[in-house]
């Protein structure tokens, strides 16, 4: 049964664009998530290891080396079983860096953009083979459907203009699958949902026809058996022992290629977003891979029951043919063509990214600030990609026929075999260096050139491999002898050479960042910067003001951070994660000449400091991967951190830069200042007064200050404050403490306050007795003088003598008493007292000073508000308040004392047209001996007695200030008093 070449070309193009259907309902989310985000999508999409060869070549490859075409399975499968110290490290740095392929690794962990370009020049080489083999399974297979027998040399043109013609088509959907646009750098969700479909369409055609051969051919599973015992011969040569090297480096091979090839690369790291994956894989895969292997042998005996005229490479094909069942045969054939297509895009967009980070870049890119470097990039991926297909397709031009698909394979394993050394090397060999990788990986592929891929074109044997015998050697195996010498000079060149040479500060730093523990201790950097918008307006000059702000702003999104941000730790975060974000777009070489150009570090590491807050973070997150004495150590350290954070004085460790690394939470309550919106940031960039405290205190020579006063929102606070220098331990760096004694200085304060009080006490109890005397014989004066005479005038000086002496008497009464209680004695009676009266008397009594400045009081008090108080008390209640308004008024200033009823209450207003005062000193206008007057011209006690009276007499006092009337200036004291109904006296 034959099918016409339009009718294969119709549904070669009917499924690539199913497959292109299906990617593109997962990029536009037309799918349901749960099945885009099935665990099974990733790890068939996996799949796309077996290529057109595990459909068609596996059954050749079965037929020369007998069983150990299962080392073909089994290496990705002992990949996965290393995933704990191969590809979860490696995943884990592929993520963090940003590294999208082999060579993104490589240049990165070797610090050399050489580095990445001969990797993407030799993977270039070692895949090419792969991609010739697609090709070539395509045109041969469409051959033989169309022609419906063994294939012919006069059929070369047919096969030429199928393997072009499936190369244009090809290059179109490999555009439309990963490089259709920029949006999505990291992963091409759309891409791995249509290889997972096309993993259980080829697993589906290459099962069913293994299970059709067995029934078909043997009559079921008993005929098999039956025809096995009767061709013993067919056992025996697949149980032909390989050597034990062939079998060990055939071995090695398959396992380097999960980790070498570009599109297993590719698939494994760059579109895996969870180390999940790769734990559901571990198992996943392998069982895949079984599935796919167990048809190869009863397909290759049923071919060879069937005494097909076919390369044993197509028995499955001509098993479909001779069924004569037009879906069996459509499927394989779909099988075959979606295998190899899936291999081919994904291979290619690998090598394209590759090339364009490693190969164009270095050499051509895109300047001005008008560049729209996305765009540039795209077009050339685009290019790159129909020029790799295209040398693929000049590659399966030129091979020799004789090539199989076998010798294809083991060619194209053996190169990607050469980059294997330098792999271990990433996560087990820190001493490893740029020159030895460089000589090694050289070395290596000129003898994989030499003696595997020159002999694809020309037919013959390199002189030095006839030194070595090679006639002697089977010729099938002659892969076994250049995969052994090319490995083993690339290794000695790459070992011997890197202890030999000398490995730069780059490398290893980079060697540290890719060990296993990934603990490595970043050093702090200066950079010269006052904020992180700068940052984007130097980006402009490489990139081009789109691409900047793009990256710009994906960095301060992936970081949480913002333009304003200008602590020392956030900048140096902000430009490493810019840093990451563009290896994925240009490749880890291009990012690091761009940065190092535009953000570049002011100085070398800061003494031997390390970056404390970027190390914490970073065992923070690595936490529940740390086991054994690691796990302990870290226990430890946070141990001892909690320890400082729980400290009930503050400490604050600083750098050389004055940069804050540690500032604990006692450190916090002191300064009202979160550690975390503090921690990286320079002493500068603290709010007032702390920045200034601090940074005085350093510039000093003392390492000790003891009752530092430092005025504060809240009120003054006292500290004691200390340093040390760590220079002892190795460290530039300066540790300050800083112990908060408010409340041990208020508390002194307040007993030196009860001690003056107790002083005033006594003073005042020798003063009431030394003047008790003559205050009442000038009393008993003037009540004899008004005996003695009529003179209204006379009598009027006499009363007001008497009460003046009166007023004495009472003043120095509640002097003694608030010296010993602390405030005066609280009086239990009260009596009606008239406002304005008691206003009058206490504005005639001032204005008896004549050395005092001349004010003009206004008493707008109403006659008929009565409140219940004392009326002696009261009198100096208003005295202390007029006095003081005279004080801070001006010559002829007007102070106004207002009155008016409120409910049950009297509001008396005393407002004067002075400076006012000051806002955070009104909560403190009633403490005892504080006062705003300069020193000898106010005790401080005044308002503390106007405050004590008005609490005792059941009142309330505050102050205003400024005046709303006044905008700016004046004082208002607000008196609010119990309304009496009784008369005065």
């Amino acid at each position: 049964m034959t099918l016409s070449p339009n009718t294969l070309f119709f549904i070669g193009i009917g499924y690539l664009l199913l497959l292109f259907a299906i990617a593109y309902a997962t990029e536009r989310q037309l799918l349901p998530s749960r099945l885009v985000n099935h665990p099974s999508i990733y790890v068939l999409s996996l799949g796309v290891y077996a290529s057109g060869f595990a459909i068609y070549g596996a059954v050749g490859f079965a037929e020369r080396y007998g069983y150990s075409f299962l080392n073909y399975y089994i290496g990705l499968s002992a990949a996965l079983i290393l995933l704990p110290i191969l590809l979860a490290p490696l995943h884990q740095i592929c993520k963090s860096y940003r590294l999208n392929s082999l060579a993104d690794l490589l240049s990165f962990r070797f610090r050399s953009s050489w580095a990445g370009s001969l990797a993407t020049f030799f993977l270039a080489l070692s895949v090419w083979p792969l991609l010739a083999i697609q090709i070539k399974i395509v045109s041969e297979s469409s051959l033989i459907l169309s022609a419906g027998g063994a294939i012919g040399g006069d059929s070369s043109i047919f096969k030429n203009l199928t393997a072009l013609l499936f190369c244009v088509v090809i290059t179109v959907f490999t555009i439309l699958f990963g490089s259709r646009n920029l949006a999505s750098k990291d992963s091409h969700r759309g891409l791995v949902v249509a290889l997972a479909f096309e993993s259980v369409v080829k697993m589906l055609a290459i099962v069913l026809v293994g299970i059709v051969a067995v029934f078909s051919v043997f009559d079921g599973f008993d005929g098999l058996q039956l025809w096995l015992d009767n061709h013993p011969d067919v056992i025996q040569e697949l149980s032909a022992p390989q050597s034990g090297d062939t079998n060990r480096l055939m071995l090695i091979m398959f396992f380097a290629a999960a980790v070498c090839m570009p599109h297993v690369f590719h698939m494994l790291f760059a579109e895996n977003p969870s180390r999940k994956n790769l734990t559901t894989a571990s198992w996943g895969l392998p069982l895949f891979l079984l599935v796919m292997s167990l048809p190869v042998l009863p397909i290759l005996w049923a071919g060879q029951a069937s005494e097909l005229s076919l390369a044993s490479d197509y028995f499955a094909l001509g098993l479909a043919l001779n069924t004569d069942n037009l879906w069996l045969t459509t499927l394989i054939y779909l099988g075959g063509l979606s295998a190899a297509s899936g291999a081919i895009i994904v291979t290619t967009l690998a090598l394209a990214s590759m090339s364009l980070n490693h190969l164009v870049l270095p050499i051509l890119r895109p300047k001005g600030r008008n560049v729209d470097i996305y765009r540039w990039l795209l077009m050339t991926r685009q290019l790159l990609i129909c020029a790799i297909i295209l040398i693929g397709y000049i590659f399966y031009e030129l091979i020799d026929e004789t090539q199989t698909l076998t010798n294809l394979t083991m060619a194209s394993a053996c190169g990607c075999l050469q980059f294997l050394p330098g792999v271990l090397a990433v996560l087990y060999w820190p001493r490893a260096n740029r020159n030895g990788f460089i000589s090694g990986l050289s070395a290596g592929f000129a003898v994989w050139t030499l003696g595997l891929l020159a002999p694809m074109f020309i037919d013959y044997h390199p002189a030095f491999m006839e030194n070595l015998y090679i006639n002697e050697v089977d010729e099938d195996l002659f892969w076994v002898v250049v995969a052994s010498l090319s490995l083993g000079i690339n290794s000695a060149f790459f070992i011997v050479v890197s202890i030999f040479s000398d490995t730069s500060a780059e490398e290893r730093s980079a060697a540290e960042a890719c060990t296993l523990d990934d603990l490595n201790r970043p050093s702090r950097h200066t950079l010269n910067l006052q904020t992180a918008g700068e940052m984007k307006q130097r980006l402009q000059e490489a990139l081009g003001d789109h691409a900047a702000e793009q990256e710009f702003s994906r960095a301060l999104e992936e970081l949480q951070l913002n333009e304003l941000e200008t602590r020392p730790y956030a900048l140096r975060r902000i430009r490493d994660r810019i840093e990451i974000n563009l290896s994925s777009l240009v490749g880890p070489s291009s990012a690091r000449r761009v940065i190092d150009r535009t953000l570049p570090y002011t100085d070398s590491v800061l003494g031997s400091s390390e970056d404390i807050t970027y190390i914490e973070e970073r065992l923070e997150r690595y936490q529940t991967n740390l086991t054994g004495l690691a796990a302990d150590l870290d226990s430890l350290r946070r141990y001892h951190r909690q320890t400082l954070e729980d400290l009930p004085i503050g400490v604050c460790a600083l750098g050389r830069d004055q940069e804050i690394l540690l500032w604990n939470m006692s450190m916090a309550e002191i300064t009202a200042i979160k550690s975390g919106t503090v921690t990286g940031s320079r002493l500068t960039g603290l709010p007032e007064p702390w920045a200034s405290c601090l940074i005085n205190f350093l510039a000093s020579s003392d390492l000790h200050r003891s009752k530092f006063c430092v005025e504060t929102e809240k009120g003054l606070r006292w500290l004691n404050l200390h340093r040390t220098e760590s220079q002892m331990w190795g460290r530039d760096e300066v540790i300050v403490v800083v112990e908060d004694i408010t409340d041990t200085q208020l508390l002194e304060h307040e007993l030196t306050h009860q001690e003056r009080l107790a002083s005033i006490g006594r003073l005042a109890a020798g003063v009431a007795h030394e003047i008790g005397n003559p205050v009442t014989g000038i009393a008993c004066l003037a009540q004899n003088l008004r005996y003695e005479t009529e003179n209204p005038d006379t009598l009027e000086t006499a009363s007001q003598i008497v009460k003046q002496t009166q007023r004495i008497s009472s003043i120095v009464h509640s002097l003694v008493n608030f010296a010993h209680t602390g405030r005066e004695a609280r009086s239990l009676v009260t009596e009606a007292v008239n406002v304005r009266s008691c206003v009058s008397e206490a504005v005639q009594l001032l204005s008896l000073d004549n050395e005092a400045r001349q004010i003009h009081y206004n008493n707008n008090c109403p006659t008929d508000i009565i409140v219940q108080g004392d009326n002696q008390r009261l009198m100096q209640v208003f005295i202390n308040l007029l006095s003081n308004a005279r004080d801070a008024s001006s010559d002829n200033a007007m102070i106004t004392i207002d009155a008016l009823r409120e409910d049950t209450e009297a509001h008396i207003t005393v407002t004067d047209q002075g400076s006012g005062i000051d806002q955070h000193l009104q909560d403190r206008i009633f403490e005892p001996f504080f006062t705003t007057k300069d020193p000898g011209k106010g005790t401080g006690l005044g308002l503390a007695l106007v405050y004590n009276i008005i609490n005792d007499l059941g009142g309330d006092i505050s102050i205003e200030s400024p005046v709303p009337e006044f905008s700016s200036h004046g004082t208002r004291i607000h008196i609010r008093l119990t309304l009496s109904h009784a008369e005065p006296n």
